[in-house]
């Protein structure tokens, strides 16, 4: 086992195995692969391991579609700007395979949307920066994930019906280790309750189908841009941060400027596993 791709389309830290791809090239029914991208690490390195695994295999009948679903109401991302110029890279690396043009869908969480303010105010976060669904009247035990995927999968569905795929990828990771968190004065309650390590076992085979790396956490993917040199050309590209406005900046204690800011559970993560936050910040 080597330190990080095999000879068998394996993608692997010498530790743990991602298959996915391998599955994905050897079925020989798969042409459409729709990813869906984020605009963060994860996703777009999903798109790089499949392109370079077509290419390698000269396997050009399978084309990537990519999917970005824009939160309209986030204020201060980048994202949409970001994404194409991800695929670009990853099109430049590998010329011969076939990336469609990002597909964009745009939503709005009118739940958490104020009209007085101009942005979000998340009526289920709490003061420790926790999700409750006390204050969601329709959305009873759904935290902020669950928020946005109630806007997402109706688009996600309208997307299928058009391209009809005949696979969906994902870029979701597990979440790093609680005692990791702590360590950086995070409450772990803050990360996805439904991507803990090990939960993974409980998803049903499609979920599990649709993300190559749900086995794997930040660290396993810092990993993989490291090993594939992709620090210098795909990693400044990538956005992690999750505060939507500089409202929210000020109401967390950050200055109206701090973005990324280094405290969400995603700014950590990709610092733990990165040295790094958004914008290559060190510090």
């Amino acid at each position: 086992m080597d330190n990080g791709i095999s000879g068998d389309l394996i993608v692997t830290d010498g530790v743990k195995e991602v298959t996915r791809f391998k599955e994905i090239i050897e079925d020989d029914s798969i042409k459409k692969i729709v990813i869906n991208i984020s605009g963060g690490t994860d996703s777009p390195l999903v798109v790089y391991f499949m392109a370079k695994f077509i290419q390698q295999t000269e396997s050009f009948e399978k084309e990537i579609y990519p999917h970005f679903m824009v939160d309209t109401g986030n204020l201060l991302t980048i994202a949409p700007s970001l994404v194409p110029k991800q695929l670009d890279v990853i099109r430049e690396l590998f010329p011969d395979v076939i990336i469609h043009d990002v597909i964009l869908q745009n939503f709005l969480r009118t739940e958490d949307w104020n009209e007085d303010l101009g942005r979000y105010v998340a009526s289920n976060k709490g003061k420790d920066g926790v999700f409750n669904s006390d204050d969601y009247e329709l959305h009873k035990g759904v935290p902020l994930d669950g928020v946005k995927n109630q806007h997402c999968t109706p688009l996600k569905e309208k997307m299928e019906e058009m391209i009809k795929p005949d696979a969906v990828l994902s870029g979701i990771t597990a979440n790093l280790p609680f005692r990791i968190m702590q360590l950086y004065g995070l409450n772990p309650k803050s990360q996805p309750q439904g991507r803990k390590v090990g939960v993974n076992k409980t998803w049903s085979q499609e979920k599990l189908d649709r993300s190559p790396w749900n086995d794997v956490d930040k660290r396993f993917i810092a990993h993989q841009y490291r090993k594939e040199n992709l620090m210098e050309n795909l990693f400044p590209l990538t956005e992690s941060c999750l505060v939507e406005s500089v409202g929210e900046l000020i109401e967390n204690g950050c200055e109206p400027d701090a973005y990324p800011c280094k405290i969400c559970h995603q700014c950590v993560e990709k610092f733990v596993a990165f040295h790094m936050y958004d914008k290559c910040w060190t510090k």
